[in-house]
């Protein structure tokens, strides 16, 4: 494996490993030039340009971006399934031992953890051509495990519309939202929109692999109102439903329950929505419309497996456009109104 070529004008300057205080650990706060780069690829260009603190930072952060990634969709899981075993009639305590049993190995495992140390190592060592093949072998210890859990996820949600009709897929999302994005987002009203941008970004970088090398690199845009962040394609939804573009592998073949036949707020108002991607709608527009009247995270969903798929972090709540709201059935807020309880 060869080393990538020095780029002309550095960028890591641009780089900024930061503690935030508002979620309580550290954060990639970098200015805008780097923010949507692969944490892998910058720790290359840090091993070719010498800074070798800063690629071994790189290198413990970007396992971390993996892992927090892996053990939200691993939640996911555990909570669906005690889902459906609950809704076959089993007791709450059974359900829940039952699920934490079946996912058991997919928390415990130490992936990638043993190529984390030896890329540290290598470096250390001086051997940078080491430390770039363990730096892959580590994206790849999650990588393959996380498109496991995407389509393993895709295919019990079209299970669950299957048994228990679609509005059920609905119904286990809302299962599971705390755990997974009630969580995540609970900081969300206290950051200021770049640590919104660093979060997000995060979340679809190392954590889903987004973009055409499947290294996680992001389109981050300053759209004045607004910060655009767009994949190309989406590492989670927008690979299942477009194939691989790093190995050829083609999209997973869905059932026909696999995506909606009948429309609701909570799929924008369409169908033939994957039931993976539904929940885009339900935690970012449909819910948070209910709960906090403004949307969290608008995004723009399109039927065309092929487009871009970009998401918006306004910088003020009350500037989220109009035409966001509709689509799952609300108004943007009256800012005189006062809220409701």
């Amino acid at each position: 494996m060869s080393l990538p070529h020095s780029p002309r004008q550095s960028r890591l300057h641009h780089v900024k490993l930061l503690r935030s205080e508002t979620i309580g650990r550290v954060l990639r706060l970098d200015d805008p030039q780097t923010i949507g780069v692969s944490s892998q690829t910058l720790a290359e260009e840090a091993i070719v340009e010498g800074n070798l603190a800063l690629a071994a930072d790189l290198i413990r952060y970007y396992h971390n971006e993996m892992r927090i990634m892996h053990n939200i969709m691993r939640t996911w899981i555990q909570d669906t399934i005690r889902y459906m075993v609950l809704k076959s009639g089993t007791e709450d305590g059974s359900a829940t031992h039952a699920a934490s049993a079946i996912m058991r190995t997919f928390d415990a495992y130490p992936f990638g953890e043993a190529e984390r140390d030896r890329a540290v190592a290598a470096l250390d060592a001086g051997d940078s051509a080491l430390t770039l093949f363990w730096l892959e072998r580590m994206r790849l210890a999650f990588l393959n495990v996380h498109d496991v859990l995407v389509a393993w996820m895709q295919n019990l949600l079209s299970s669950i519309a299957a048994d228990y009709q679609e509005p059920a897929v609905l119904e286990t999302i809302l299962h599971t939202h705390q755990d997974i994005w009630g969580d995540r987002y609970a900081a969300w009203d206290q950051m200021t929109p770049w640590e919104k941008v660093a979060l997000t970004v995060e979340g679809m970088r190392g954590g889903h692999f987004s973009g055409m090398g499947r290294r996680g690199d992001v389109i981050v845009e300053d759209q004045g109102d607004r910060f655009m962040v767009a994949f190309d394609p989406c590492g989670s939804g927008g690979v299942l439903r477009r194939g691989d573009p790093e190995t050829g592998r083609s999209p997973i073949n869905v059932t026909l329950h696999g995506v909606n036949q009948e429309s609701y707020l909570w799929t924008w108002q369409k169908t033939g929505v994957h039931w993976y991607c539904s929940h885009c709608a339900i935690a970012m527009e449909w819910l948070p419309g209910h709960k906090r009247r403004y949307l969290l995270r608008p995004l723009d969903h399109t039927l065309d497996h092929g487009a871009p798929c970009p998401w918006y972090i306004y910088k003020e709540d009350r500037l989220i456009r109009e035409e966001h709201y509709p689509r799952t059935g609300h108004r943007k807020p009256d800012e005189a109104a006062p809220v409701q309880e």
